[in-house]
């Protein structure tokens, strides 16, 4: 999923700075990399605080800054499944003595997770459902990707909550910028 965010204004902020004697790369790489670390907290982390530990989630949503020569930031949420233990609340439905059917709390409400549970064990742990790779061997079961969670939070309004800042954020440090004056 890419969203595409465009800021306005920035040739004639570009004309005010070369007049100031400035560059504008420098006052938009820190703005993009801000925007993209506040929207990562803000908008992602605070929805799934109830639902991962925020570092776990912060560590599965990279942010990819721009630097020189790369002009856009990035945030690269992680596809891998998250074990179901890892999340803050998740159960199972039971199906019969032996089989139950897993299901994960998320922000927008319950997800079937991959896998199930043994409603007769002592232990009623989440395994993965087997394959013939690993035949024998019990895996622990895993629940929807952060990837998953990151698209069902990117909405409109998160877009337009990105945009928003990335313009207020830009604009105040091209202010701090052309009140350094010329070099």
């Amino acid at each position: 999923m890419q969203v595409n965010i465009r800021l306005q204004g920035v040739e004639q902020f570009q004309r005010a700075l070369a007049a100031a004697g400035r560059k504008i790369d420098p006052v938009l790489r820190g703005a993009l990399n801000t925007t993209a670390t506040k929207a990562r907290a803000e908008r992602y982390t605070t929805p799934l605080r109830p639902v991962l530990k925020p570092k776990f989630v912060r560590s599965a949503m990279k942010i990819k800054r721009a630097r020189r020569g790369m002009m856009n930031s990035r945030i690269i949420p992680s596809s891998s499944g998250v074990p179901v233990t890892r999340y803050a609340s998740w159960g199972f439905d039971p199906i019969d003595k032996t089989r139950a059917r897993l299901w994960v709390r998320g922000p927008n409400g319950r997800k079937v997770a991959a896998g199930f549970v043994n409603p007769a064990s002592v232990g009623k742990q989440p395994w993965r459902t087997r394959g013939v790779k690993r035949a024998g061997t019990l895996q622990p079961a895993l629940g929807p990707s952060v990837a998953y969670w990151f698209k069902s939070l990117t909405d409109q309004q998160t877009i337009t909550w990105i945009s928003d800042f990335l313009q207020r954020e830009f604009e105040a440090r091209l202010q701090k910028e052309l009140a350094k004056g010329a070099r």
